[in-house]
């Protein structure tokens, strides 16, 4: 049977790998002074560490699996986009909120 996800799969696993990639850096770079000081930018780094990557690891693992449902490859499909998409969002989001923090806090 043909493989339905083809022309898709290495596009959005280059894509989920290169933003897994940075958020783990980001995560690796902010984590360990976490809860130091009370900011909720601290908090929010660390749920979206909590939410981004876990939901990320779920995109990777369903692009990369070969005995998807052939016969339904467009609902498994939309079904992973549906995870990708509020999953980067959630993440450019925490990145934002960790900027306007860093502005907020360091301008003279």
């Amino acid at each position: 049977m043909e493989d339905k996800l083809h022309p898709f799969r290495q596009p959005l696993i280059t894509a989920t790998g290169i933003i897994l990639g940075f958020a783990l850096n980001v995560a690796t770079a902010s984590l360990p002074n976490a809860f130091k000081s009370k900011t909720i930018v601290e908090r929010f780094m660390s749920l979206g560490t909590l939410v981004h990557i876990p939901i990320y690891t779920i995109v990777m693992f369903r692009m990369l699996r070969k005995d998807y449902p052939r016969k339904k490859a467009e609902s498994y499909y939309r079904k992973t986009l549906v995870l990708f998409v509020p999953g980067i969002t959630f993440f450019y989001l925490t990145i934002i909120c960790m900027m306007v923090e860093s502005y907020l806090v360091n301008r003279t």
